[in-house]
């Protein structure tokens, strides 16, 4: 009976999804990375235009398994990493979720786009294998999401 319900809340945490910091130089080695197509999403749970788009990048994420989906937080320190978690756990987000631990959008917006002034949403994919990088600042329809993902493979 113990080690049943070992089992099981080893299982249930294994599934339970995590948020995991990221300072601007992992984000720069995780844009650098990979030779497929990568979608960064830039979001916040406060955010009601990221919270809108979330859906469409979800559907896109399992109608294309062979993308990789990321989702950074750039939400404030309080919010790190309960509230972020709850989120992600009610709206089912299944990519990598991390959290940008600095607060200062200087240090790690011009590894997203020199062009970048820090508003959210904001979304980057990329695919190294063909030197496609593709910058898009506002909310994204899931056509758009769709076209781009079919122009980056």
């Amino acid at each position: 009976m113990r080690i049943l319900l070992i089992l099981l809340l080893c299982s249930f945490s294994a599934g339970a999804q995590q948020v995991q910091r990221i300072n601007p130089a992992q984000l720069e080695q995780l844009v650098k990375e990979g030779d497929s197509v990568t979608v960064v999403n830039l979001w916040a749970t406060w955010c009601a235009p990221c919270v809108k788009e979330l859906p469409a990048f979800e559907k896109q994420s399992r109608l294309n398994p062979a993308v990789r989906f990321v989702y950074i937080s750039l939400d404030l320190d309080e919010a790190y990493p309960e509230k972020i978690r709850q989120f992600v756990r009610q709206r089912k987000i299944s990519g990598k979720v991390y959290w940008m631990e600095e607060s200062n959008a200087n240090k790690y917006a011009r590894i997203i786009d020199p062009r970048w002034e820090g508003s959210i949403p904001a979304t980057i994919i990329i695919n190294p294998a063909k030197a496609y990088r593709k910058f898009i600042e506002g909310v994204m329809e899931e056509e758009q999401l769709q076209w781009e993902l079919s122009r980056a493979r």
